[in-house]
């Protein structure tokens, strides 16, 4: 058996969940004596010796959560692992801990590790199904999809949305259109939404969305620079192709690019042509520096130039 666990991966929500699925039932058999919550970053290797070395209290096992990995060396870990009482179960909780670190990297070695990768599909969408039933809820495709659309695979941020329409809609169904009308799309759905539809080539659909995020309140300039940003990573993910990479991972560690919008930027990026991103990319950078310097006038009470702008940015797209 491994000397402690590792709960990580950057879906918090599964991460927290399970994280509190083992308080509960380690309290429900051991008691809350016996289970210890510690701030990984107030504390040292050698504090946390102490700590689990300790024995329960009338009870087989103790729990020691620590949240978020310590600094920590290799030969630390070590120690630690060696002085770990055999009745004490040690779990690290820590979506992102540093890999450079030799004591993380130890850690990695010898925990029981397990992830929580982010929810994506036909498994997110059975979530949501899910989730909402456990709410008293009952969620139509058609909203559920919308959910997806306006806030993307955030299960955060989709849980608490779910749990507010559940109470708006009590007694019913929850539709598109109570979505629509409650929820408000956050950055991250508009990115992970416009990039599917210009790089599958479904401008129509975009150009529908797009103006349905503003008629919703939407901000034109947040959605500009949210399609430069695009842009930006698409040009990244083209260099990166060019220069011989193959591996999605790759690519997103040298660029910087999410992995979530590689799944539809690399495909994209590998079928278009350099003179239409090259034509492209002068025309965006004129465009955003007429719209900065006023030749482009646009402000909240008018701005009709700027959404004109955000529509020749997807009819002319590579």
């Amino acid at each position: 058996m491994a000397p402690f666990f590792l709960f990580t991966g950057e879906n918090t929500f599964l991460l927290r969940t399970e994280r509190h699925r083992w308080m509960q039932e380690f309290r429900k058999k051991h008691g809350e004596d016996n289970c210890t919550i510690i701030d990984g970053q107030k504390l040292t290797i050698r504090t946390l010796l102490d700590d689990v070395a300790v024995l329960p209290f009338l009870a087989d096992k103790r729990l020691v959560i620590v949240d978020t990995v310590p600094k920590c060396s290799r030969e630390e870990v070590q120690a630690l692992a060696a002085g770990i009482h055999p009745q004490v179960i040690v779990a690290f909780c820590d979506p992102k801990p540093d890999k450079r670190s030799s004591g993380v990297k130890e850690i990695l070695a010898t925990a029981d590790v397990k992830e929580f990768a982010p929810l994506k599909g036909s498994a997110l969408r059975q979530w949501a199904d899910t989730f909402a039933r456990d709410e008293g809820a009952t969620l139509e495709p058609a909203a559920r999809d919308a959910l997806i659309e306006f806030l993307g695979e955030d299960m955060d941020l989709l849980s608490q949305e779910i749990r507010k329409l559940a109470l708006y809609a009590t007694g019913r169904s929850v539709t598109r259109m109570d979505v629509e009308m409650m929820t408000i799309p956050s950055d991250e759905g508009i990115v992970w939404r416009m990039t599917d539809l210009l790089c599958e080539g479904s401008r129509i659909e975009a150009l529908t969305y797009a103006k349905r995020m503003l008629d919703r309140g939407g901000d034109a300039y947040g959605l500009w620079a949210i399609l430069l940003s695009m842009l930006k990573n698409l040009v990244l993910v083209r260099a990166a192709v060019q220069s011989g990479m193959t591996s999605s991972k790759d690519i997103a560690d040298a660029t910087a690019v999410h992995i979530f919008a590689l799944r539809s930027l690399l495909p994209y990026a590998k079928r278009i042509k350099d003179e239409d991103t090259k034509r492209f990319l002068e025309w965006a950078v004129h465009a955003d520096r007429d719209l900065k310097t006023g030749v482009i006038r646009s402000t909240d009470e008018a701005p009709q130039e700027l959404q004109a702008l955000i529509d020749e940015f997807i009819l002319h797209s590579p």
